[in-house]
């Protein structure tokens, strides 16, 4: 059973997994706000419609809590409306943004920041605005990083992204931190429960 991301009780942003993900990001010059134009405002509307989703499901999940205990055809009814606005939010995400197409990525990710290889270096303390597409959800987050590390690897799997960067996170809003330690909770629990399954079958 996979852990429930309301009962986090200590910041686990250090709790770190490989993962993997699409990502995309810019080089800013400074912390701004988010990118002012009408477009690109949209656009971030849309990307991170999932993340926003989840903020208000943590602030109403209490009382929703105490709604199922009351109903079961309640608790379905409301399941029902979950799936039809991850529906709205799937297509809304369609219809605005190609990263969708974008291959994965491997990167080591936690909630106080991310590694993942690069076709260039990037120079210590570069800012970046990061767009973080969580798989299989396809919940997108939008923030800002600070380059802590750029290293060369010549071992290289994949020659095109010689260079590893590690990243900090900068002025991320404490939700979609809580929905990054969930989304790795989440995720590490499906693994122990495949190597658990390995285990058995192996045994057999």
């Amino acid at each position: 059973m996979e852990p429930s991301c309301h009962q986090i009780s200590e910041r686990r942003s250090f709790l770190r997994i490989a993962d993997q993900v699409i990502l995309k990001y810019r080089k800013v010059t400074d912390l701004q706000s988010l990118p002012g134009t009408k477009r690109s405002s949209k656009d971030i509307g849309s990307f991170t419609i999932k993340a926003r989703f989840f903020a208000i499901d943590q602030k109403l999940r209490p009382a929703r809590a105490k709604l199922e205990q009351q109903s079961r055809e309640l608790a379905a009814y409301l399941k029902a409306i979950d799936e039809k606005l991850d529906l709205l939010a799937d297509l809304a995400f369609e219809t605005e943004h190609d990263l969708i197409d974008m291959p994965t990525r491997q990167v080591s990710l936690s909630a106080s920041g991310t590694s993942f290889h690069a076709e260039k270096p990037m120079e210590m303390g570069s800012l970046l605005e990061l767009w973080l597409l969580l798989l299989p959800s396809h919940t997108g987050i939008v923030t800002y990083a600070k380059v802590v590390y750029c290293q060369r690897n010549e071992a290289a799997e994949d020659e095109r992204y010689p260079y590893k960067i590690g990243v900090e996170f900068k002025n991320m809003r404490e939700e979609d931190m809580d929905l990054i330690i969930c989304h790795v909770l989440k995720k590490e629990a499906r693994e122990r429960r495949r190597l658990a399954q390995e285990q058995e079958k192996n045994a057999d």
